[in-house]
């Protein structure tokens, strides 16, 4: 499965969820694993001044400094040293998500596990609780080649089986590719897949009850077609209703289906100049407890998987057209 795992965490005292899942996983899959930590600028014109992990103050990123920082992540995780799989700790300077970035190609990671960082957490020091995820993990999520693991609340269990993962389908390419990441993950643990599929409800009086089963119906039949090429030999069942908020809807399923891991597609566009990911990533990665697998290029599948390509036809040959409100709105995704 995973080779190389890297876990991107922004904190230097107390114990990063995020660090602990990813020691979990490469200790259960024999893989290698890093600790990346970029250093905090204290200005956007020289990312070798740095604010001090401690005292706020601002200091120079010098190598004693950086020996500082690494010596105080040892010590958070001198546990870890019992029982993992040997690690590295990689301390940077820069923008967050071009160093995780830059940092993850140089160690060829197949899998990259990050915490929404949006806002402040809650008292108890659980959840982020402002709507949106961080400018570092959405800056890594629209640009990286590898899936993105997003950890939120929980660390993954101490040897991290995923029995039970839920995919949300759109029809979309980003979504195509994380169902045939989703397929060979199934196959990898044995684990069960719940597709799920959000059927807008429009807003027309006129919309009636056979309406809302003759579109059920064809988005059943579509959701099979669109997975019959990546769920040979998985167990897997399908779930289709209405609603208007998807990510309240997946919720919904994961819930209902008791999922382990959630696997979605992310809906990355530019938008004059700046790079957004798509609010059903943005939403899940705050409001679910359960660990998120984000996908988003289309070239992703052939990267890490070993079995298949991406699609048995060309994307163009897809159907990838959302169904929203009575309307057919083609995917721009690649």
């Amino acid at each position: 499965m995973f080779t190389s795992i890297l876990a991107a965490t922004d904190r230097v005292t107390g114990r990063d969820p995020v660090v602990i899942s990813a020691a979990r996983m490469a200790s259960a899959l024999g893989a290698s694993w890093s600790i990346v930590h970029v250093l905090a600028s204290a200005s956007p014109d020289n990312h070798e001044r740095v604010l001090h992990f401690c005292t706020g103050q601002t200091v120079d990123a010098t190598a004693r400094y950086r020996s500082e920082i690494r010596r105080q992540l040892r010590h958070a995780y001198s546990d870890l040293f019992a029982w993992s799989t040997p690690f590295e700790i990689r301390i940077a300077t820069g923008i967050p998500w071009k160093e995780i970035d830059r940092q993850a190609s140089l160690l060829a990671a197949d899998l990259i596990v990050m915490g929404p960082h949006a806002g402040d957490r809650d008292k108890r020091n659980l959840l982020r609780v402002r709507g949106r995820i961080g400018s570092t993990v959405k800056g890594v999520i629209t640009r990286q080649r590898c899936p993105v693991l997003m950890i939120n609340q929980h660390p993954c269990r101490p040897k991290p089986v995923f029995k039970r993962l839920l995919v949300g389908l759109d029809f979309s390419a980003s979504c195509e590719s994380a169902l045939g990441f989703a397929g060979d993950l199934g196959r990898f643990y044995q684990a069960h897949i719940d597709l799920f599929h959000m059927l807008p409800i429009p807003p027309y009086p006129k919309y009636t009850r056979d309406d809302y089963d003759a579109d059920r119906d064809s988005a059943l039949d579509k959701m099979a077609l669109f997975g019959r090429p990546y769920l040979d030999g998985v167990s897997h069942s399908f779930h289709c209703w209405g609603g208007a908020i998807p990510y309240q809807e997946l919720c919904k399923c994961a819930a209902k289906c008791q999922t382990d891991a959630i696997v979605i597609g992310s809906h990355t566009k530019e938008n004059q100049g700046k790079w957004y990911a798509g609010s059903t990533v943005e939403k899940m990665g705050l409001r679910t407890t359960s660990p998120v697998f984000v996908l988003t290029h289309s070239s992703t599948l052939p990267r890490w998987g070993k079995s298949r390509p991406l699609t048995q036809q060309p994307v163009s040959a897809r159907d990838h057209t959302i169904h929203v409100f009575g309307k057919n709105l083609a995917d721009s995704v690649p």
